[in-house]
């Protein structure tokens, strides 16, 4: 069964423009919010790379391409990639929006999210025979890039991969679509402590936010060892355009088919970090999911949406790009400050940061229409 070693790996999120500026602030517990204003006193709890930005949609336009550049140079590439696979859910949304209001043409190349090839082209990852994938599927894309990049490389002898998941999608139409949905939380002064609940009794929809993360992998095992990713399980129940079903059935099975591509069980896994979008049904289902898979007695749970919110599908490699860092460091970080996690008994939260051993780690994640992935990671040093 193949396996991509992570050789490295970069983030930038509401709580920092490097993985290791989040990754110190993930260390502290701390928790990033704010709130965008939007014409007709519409306010919204939203979590932003660039605090403010999201009030103004002339700046905002920019941010996405200037992500990808930045994300690339984080990764220090010292020759270009085999290929590149690039995965977002709404692309450069923010761009497009910018025109309409502007009363500028829109052209089908700007709708196309494959067109971003052009900017990884101005990058050091990028040569004559680099590869380009694009993977557009929504708050699943960074593992299902992933996924793809697993089974594909091999078969092609790809050797060495970029893989980046981006979102800024904190525009005026994205807002009000998701608002109509029921999935933003309107922004009351009175709040205190995060919007973005996971795990918790009073969770009541997801922190809006933006941001991403990419890693660096190979198929050829460097020395010394690194984390690799060594399963992946996908399923697409079509359940629900945005519902999912709280028994957590499809998330089982894309669970259980990762375990299976790993060759490992369920009792082995030493932690998971859930995709835990901080909704009702999300993290009943993901729970439940866990129960039946693992059993009641389940391994330390992260969930890094409490501290700086969704980022749609660049939430998917953020949180992966802090899972990088929890194997390598051998830390597992503490509960986003002021969140009780009271839902569930068997998913406590933690004060502070903690040694842990973790020789394999299961990450979820899930989108609208009934998508579900999950990926397992292991270390090879423990």
């Amino acid at each position: 069964m193949s396996k991509l070693y992570i050789t490295n790996a970069a983030a930038l999120s509401p709580l920092g423009g490097s993985l290791n500026e989040i990754w110190r602030q993930i260390l502290q517990g701390t928790v990033a919010y704010g709130h965008a204003r939007l014409p007709g006193r519409r306010d919204f709890f939203v979590a932003e790379t660039v605090p403010g930005s999201g009030s103004d949609i002339v700046a905002y336009a920019s941010l996405f391409k200037e992500a990808i550049r930045r994300l690339v140079e984080q990764l220090e590439i010292d020759a270009p990639v085999d290929a590149i696979f690039f995965a977002s859910a709404v692309g450069n949304l923010a761009e497009v929006e910018n025109d309409i209001y502007a009363d500028r043409p829109v052209s089908l190349e700007q709708l196309d999210f494959s067109s971003m090839e052009t900017v990884f082209a101005e990058t050091a990852a990028y040569g004559a025979g680099t590869k380009f994938v694009c993977v557009p599927t929504g708050c699943c894309a960074g593992l299902q890039a992933i996924g793809l990049a697993k089974t594909t490389m091999p078969r092609l002898g790809l050797k060495r991969a970029l893989i980046m998941s981006l979102d800024f999608g904190l525009t005026p139409l994205a807002l009000e679509a998701f608002n109509k949905i029921n999935a933003t939380r309107t922004y009351d002064s009175a709040m205190s402590g995060s919007p973005s609940r996971p795990f918790c009794h009073d969770r009541d929809g997801f922190l809006f936010a933006d941001g991403g993360g990419a890693i660096l992998v190979t198929t050829e095992e460097p020395t010394p060892s690194v984390p690799h990713i060594a399963g992946y399980g996908c399923v697409s129940s079509a359940y629900h355009m945005t519902d999912i079903a709280t028994d957590g059935s499809s998330i089982r099975q894309s669970i259980e088919r990762a375990i299976w591509d790993a060759d490992i069980t369920g009792a082995a896994l030493d932690h998971v970090n859930l995709h835990a979008s901080g909704t009702q049904q999300n993290d009943q289902a993901e729970y439940q999911a866990l129960v039946d898979v693992i059993g009641p007695n389940l391994p330390p749970i992260t969930a890094f949406k409490g501290n700086h919110g969704h980022a749609l599908g660049g939430a998917n490699m953020i949180e992966i790009a802090l899972a990088w860092k929890m194997m390598t460091t051998g830390l597992l970080p503490p509960t986003a400050e002021s969140l009780p996690v009271d839902a569930y008994e068997a998913v406590p939260p933690r004060e502070q940061a903690v040694s842990a051993t973790m020789a394999s780690l299961l990450k979820t994640a899930s989108g609208f229409s009934g998508i579900h992935a999950a990926m397992i990671m292991e270390n090879g040093n423990v």
